[in-house]
């Protein structure tokens, strides 16, 4: 080994005649193992002194070795003992050029710092070292060959540390273990800067790699009325790179208990997906009083998407849960006034090139009020994009049979309808039990389906098939004015069919009431319908100019169409059966649902007038630019029915909007009726203006909104700025589940604290004013939401809004956020309402620390209630 460093003085006394060479230029390899070393100032050999034969870099002095690379203002080379030795200046400011140490993915600034190069062990006194997105200090840092750390007086924090001053927080120990993925610790106590405070651990392991990786899940703790909490804590697996596996459990002082475990899985462009079972065993009360109740609830979700080629999509979205489940345990707001649950699973197929797709799926939805369930299964549907089966090769005129165009859309569906009998009526009926059968009890058992509802018929199947028939026609000269006029003519013809396999008969019985019974056996039924129309184009220019603004185009697109349905209740087509009631009198019905009941002769009209202008601007080159500028949207529709026997003329509906406003857009809708009124609220078939000179129609309804959103420029550049913090690119699991807060009403993680927008305010104003008869019905509601920077390190957001017919406010809250650096404080608030309710908290931004250094005030987000702080 003598032999071998004494080559490398041999390569070095070219350089020291030079006595120094610019920073940065390596010189030639010293051996067949690598060694690169420069410096700026001096480079000085001593040979043969009683340590050995020594050199000494100064000024920038940088030494690289295999992956090691060592930089600092100097930097002595023992070569007998293969030692680097290296220290910074000292000044009055502090020290220059600190000795910086890097290995791999490992990197280290101190004092003075040791490494022997056989070993491949070193020592750093007062290190500093950045571990992810924490900063770590020491005393002493030992590193041994396989890249484990010893630590003596370690200080961690996520804050930076600067010379000379105290994080504001940090986590103290005397020893501590890098090793992997973790760091381990001995007994680990919170300062707050240089003050200790009663937060003391035993010992504490944190993560110590960036990424998912198998450890423990932090806990919140907290207070509502089945007692103290501890909720969150777990175990997370990252099984592969593909899959990971999270438990996590709930404890409540009073008896209550919570598990949920949740799988997810993914692979990039090809499938994702996570199975979660939430269970929850709810302890309400005490023993011994009247509301104390036991109950068992629970929570099944699954979401999966996979794509199964360029051409099919296999999805699905389920989830069966109850409201008694979303009461206890979820502090959403959304989930707690949640009415109903749906799921659907759904294969689709598409055919591009032939214009063909097919969707497959099973749906379900549950109203959780009462317990009424809709399932689907199967539901299938195909398309047929539309095409033109007589068209001939190209390149010859196209004849007007070549122009009709056939599509064709299919449907089937079976559906499962479970509507439970109120408890009184089952109560009435002496029949308990039925009142604990679900709709899974009821989907597999007809009679236990009969009992919970009284019908006998579970499942409703039906089949449908559509195919519209149309063509278009363009005439450029119309004969009558013979000069270009410009007009399309649509003809269409539609065609629907239903398949059923039951039909429905009605009779009375002795009692009076009405008895339904169905009858098995296949039906069509059978309908159509016609239709033409004429549109055309006209355009309108005014050469006028104000300011900017040059010009001014009415487009107006007027349009005529007649349709015709045939009476589909009368005996000719045979979907209808009477009965007589208890009076004599016959009562019509349909045996099948769908039947289109009474005859349409209708004309329709449509006219649609958009205003433009364009906007003139002259940039500093001199070039004119032009933009068109939409100013206003007038729309208006009516229709004559004359197969109908009175009251003929529908409504006339006219609606206007507008954008032209910059951050002002304006809707605006109008409906009129052309009938009068009879004193007792009816509407009667004579119009308006044959009872009351002067007036047209009369105002049915009226809805105006109109909407402000007004927002400073960002203070930050770049795509990233302002904006929250997302998943790394690449991880198929978005967010990491270690670091990921369960979701509050009240928690900051909802209101997230964007400084870089200093404020934005929007305003959204809705009036209605509905009177079909003499009751006259209003509403004007405004709803406000604004984000103020009231100073860089202040922000206040906030949402509420106004009834004016009422004279109430709606649900109103308040979120104050003070960033303060390394920790963030902020104050939510709900004063009245429901859910009035406030929270204080006091966290570390960190997701790594949030849970573990977090003031809460209340313990528990949605129960805490304003009166407690009276």
């Amino acid at each position: 080994m003598r032999c071998g460093w004494g080559w490398l003085l041999l390569m070095l006394l070219p350089v020291v005649s030079a006595r120094a060479q610019p920073a940065g230029v390596a010189t030639r390899p010293a051996a067949d193992d690598g060694v690169h070393f420069s410096a700026r100032d001096s480079l000085v050999l001593l040979l043969d002194t009683p340590e050995g034969d020594q050199g000494h870099l100064v000024g920038d002095a940088r030494v690289q070795y295999r992956d090691l690379e060592l930089t600092a203002y100097r930097i002595d080379l023992l070569f007998d003992q293969e030692e680097l030795r290296a220290t910074g200046l000292p000044v009055d400011t502090g020290i220059v050029g600190r000795p910086q140490f890097r290995q791999g993915g490992d990197t280290f600034t101190g004092q003075e710092l040791r490494y022997n190069l056989r070993t491949e062990r070193g020592r750093v006194v007062g290190a500093q070292t950045r571990i992810e997105d924490g900063y770590l200090q020491a005393r002493v840092v030992k590193v041994t060959e396989d890249s484990v750390l010893y630590v003596q007086g370690g200080t961690y924090s996520t804050c930076p540390c600067t010379d000379g001053r105290a994080p504001s927080y940090s986590l103290r120990t005397s020893k501590m273990k890098v090793e992997g993925r973790w760091i381990y610790t001995g007994p680990i106590q919170l300062y707050l800067f240089n003050i200790p405070t009663p937060l003391w651990l035993p010992f504490g392991f944190l993560p110590a790699i960036e990424g998912r990786r198998s450890g423990p899940l932090p806990v919140q703790y907290g207070e509502d009325e089945r007692g103290f909490y501890l909720r969150g804590w777990g175990w997370y697996w990252a099984i592969s790179d593909y899959m990971d596996l999270q438990i996590r459990g709930g404890i409540w002082t009073k008896g209550s208990w919570q598990i949920s475990p949740l799988f997810r899985y993914a692979k990039r462009y090809a499938f994702s997906g996570q199975l979660m079972l939430d269970y929850l065993h709810n302890r309400s009360g005490e023993k011994g009083d009247p509301d104390f109740s036991v109950t068992n609830t629970a929570s099944f979700r699954w979401t999966h998407n996979q794509t199964l080629g360029p051409s099919a999509n296999f999805s699905a979205n389920v989830n069966l849960t109850t409201s008694s489940y979303l009461r206890a345990i979820s502090e959403s707001y959304d989930d707690r006034v949640r009415q109903t649950i749906s799921s659907n699973i759904r294969y689709s197929k598409s055919w591009s090139q032939a214009g063909r797709s097919l969707n497959l799926s099973l749906s379900h939805q549950e109203v959780l009020t009462t317990g009424a369930v809709q399932l689907s299964f199967p539901q299938l549907s195909f398309s047929q994009r539309a095409f033109k089966p007589f068209r001939r090769g190209t390149g010859s005129r196209e004849r007007w049979y070549e122009r009709i165009t056939v599509s064709y859309s299919g449907t089937l569906n079976n559906q499962f309808n479970f509507t439970p009998l109120p408890d009184e009526t089952l109560l009435a009926r002496g029949d308990t039990s039925a009142l604990d059968i679900s709709w899974y009890d009821a989907l597999f058992s007809p009679s236990a389906y009969r009992r919970a509802t009284g019908q006998d018929v579970p499942f409703q199947f039906r089949a449908t098939h559509r195919i519209p028939v149309s063509a278009s026609f363009s005439m450029r000269r119309l004969p009558v004015l013979n000069r270009p006029f410009p007009v399309t003519f649509s003809t269409s013809l539609n065609y629907q069919e239903d398949w059923f396999i039951r039909t429905e008969r009605r009779s009375v019985d002795s009692t009076g009431r009405i008895v339904t019974r169905s009858v098995p056996g296949f039906f069509a039924l059978r309908q159509f319908s016609t239709g033409l129309s004429a549109s055309t184009t006209i355009y309108g220019l005014f050469p006028v100019r104000v300011g900017p603004f040059e010009g001014l185009r009415h487009t107006v697109r007027p349009s005529l169409s007649f349709s015709y349905r045939p009476d589909f209740s009368s005996d000719f087509w045979g979907y209808m059966r009477t009965y007589r009631d208890t009076t004599g009198r016959e009562v019509r019905y349909p045996i099948v649902s769908g039947v289109p009941v009474g005859r349409t002769q209708s004309l329709s009209f449509s006219l649609g007038n958009v205003f433009e202008t364009k906007r003139v601007r002259t940039d500093t080159t001199g070039n004119v630019q032009r933009q068109t500028l939409q100013l206003l949207n007038v729309d208006l529709s009516t229709s004559y029915n004359f197969a109908a026997d009175s009251l003929r003329l529908s409504s006339i509906n006219i609606s206007a909007r507008t954008s032209a406003l910059g951050p002002l857009s304006l809707n605006s809708s109008l409906v009129l009726s052309p009938y009068a009124l009879a004193p007792d609220g009816r509407t009667v078939n004579r119009y308006v203006f044959d009872l009351r000179r002067g007036r047209l129609a009369r105002i049915t309804s009226f809805r105006l909104s109109a909407s402000l959103s007004l927002r400073s420029r960002t203070r930050l550049s770049g795509a990233e700025a302002g904006t929250p913090p997302r998943a790394r690119f690449g991880d198929p699991f978005s967010p990491d589940p270690v670091t990921s807060p369960i979701p509050s009403l009240l928690d900051p993680a909802l209101h997230y604290a964007d400084f870089s927008i200093p404020w934005s305010l929007n305003l959204n104003f809705s009036y209605s004013m509905s009177r079909p008869a003499r009751r006259l019905t209003r509403s004007a509601i405004l709803n406000v939401s604004f984000d103020f920077n009231l100073t860089p390190k202040w922000k206040i957001q906030g949402r509420g809004g106004y009834d004016f017919v009422r004279g109430e406010l709606s649900t109103t809250s308040l979120f104050i956020v003070r960033d303060l650096g390394c920790w963030q404080m902020s104050l939510s608030w709900i004063p009245f309402g429901r859910y009035q309710s406030y929270a204080f908290e006091l966290y570390v931004k960190s997701g790594r620390l949030r849970d573990l250094l977090r003031l809460r005030q209340p313990r528990s987000d949605i129960r805490g209630r304003f009166q407690q702080l009276l």
